[in-house]
């Protein structure tokens, strides 16, 4: 019996080729998207935000309002960007701003607290937001894992 490694190379080539074209494609997209932004001014665009961030959320916002973004950021606020930089943002692109905020129940969140999802939109795009609870013992997470450092 002989084996070829012949077709198992071009296999092997071609699982290579493909990750790194995917590589490529989140590179691009994670480019865009710093440059570009997040499309986030339609609500539409926000739920499918989340979606693809993972959450499920109601179709509608519990509240929009009106949120400004210090100028100077104080601790907690420096915290709060610290969290949105895991999430590929950077608040301080909008320091000094006046962003909407919208926020969404989150309904696929294993938690006995009711968890909601918040996002800032700056100029019809997303800059910022977080999962969190409201309880006293809630707690406050990214919206998203990003590892590559870069912010959209």
């Amino acid at each position: 019996m002989t084996i070829s490694f012949h077709g198992m190379k071009r296999k092997i080539f071609l699982a290579v080729a493909a990750a790194v074209l995917v590589t490529a494609v989140l590179f691009l997209l994670t480019a865009v998207g710093a440059k570009g932004g997040i499309p986030g001014g339609k609500n539409s665009d926000r739920v499918a935000f989340l979606t693809q961030c993972g959450w499920k959320v109601e179709q509608e916002p519990m509240s929009t309002r009106d949120v400004a973004v210090p100028a100077q950021f104080s601790k907690v606020y420096q915290n709060y960007n610290e969290l949105n930089k895991k999430a590929g943002f950077d608040l301080t692109k909008v320091a000094g701003k006046t962003c909407h905020q919208y926020v969404y129940r989150v309904t696929n969140y294993t938690s006995k607290q009711e968890v909601h999802a918040t996002l800032l939109i700056f100029e019809g795009k997303i800059v910022g937001g977080d999962i969190s609870t409201a309880a006293l013992d809630g707690f406050m997470q990214p919206l998203r894992q990003i590892s590559t450092g870069s912010t959209a």
